[in-house]
């Protein structure tokens, strides 16, 4: 067992949250599908992997409740809801610019295509939205959620005996 332990603790196995594409821990689902399910045996393991199964679920909650946040501000909305979320989680927690031309994006992401006063209309609307308390309330949370896993990750996951 010292070995899958030791092997897991280097390799850092990770995934990707839905949507607003972060890293995190791995969660239980996720470690049945890798080389390391046999550490799910260990019960120490188990217990502490409880902990991030529910923290990956309180962060997929909160981009659940980002996503109906953001579709309820933008009303009818003809294009990538799932992108414009992301667009939105990345402009309050990291900046940056939408890019408008033929097409509105975002990081290589295509939020809308249409008529250039539609797409226009849309960035403003992600202007709106960034600036939102309530917005940056939740993705601030995501935010939080996450540096909580990658805590828990380094303070208990490596350190098992």
């Amino acid at each position: 067992m010292d070995y899958w332990i030791q092997r897991y603790q280097s390799a850092r196995p990770a995934m990707k949250i839905e949507i607003i594409d972060m890293d995190v821990p791995c969660d239980s689902k996720c470690l049945e599908n890798t080389e390391f399910r046999s550490l799910m045996e260990n019960d120490t393991f188990r217990s502490r992997l409880e902990v991030v199964d529910s923290l990956v679920e309180l962060v997929r909650e909160q981009v659940r409740t980002l996503r109906r946040e953001v579709q309820g501000r933008v009303g009818d909305f003809k294009g990538d809801l799932d992108s414009l979320t992301y667009t939105v989680y990345r402009l309050v927690e990291y900046g940056g610019n939408t890019s408008l031309g033929e097409k509105l994006t975002f990081e290589g992401r295509l939020i809308a295509s249409g008529n250039f006063q539609e797409l226009v209309d849309v960035n403003k609307s992600i202007e709106r939205i960034r600036v939102d308390p309530d917005i940056k309330s939740i993705c601030d949370e995501i935010r939080y959620l996450i540096e909580a896993l990658w805590e828990h990750f380094e303070k208990n996951m490596v350190k098992i005996q």
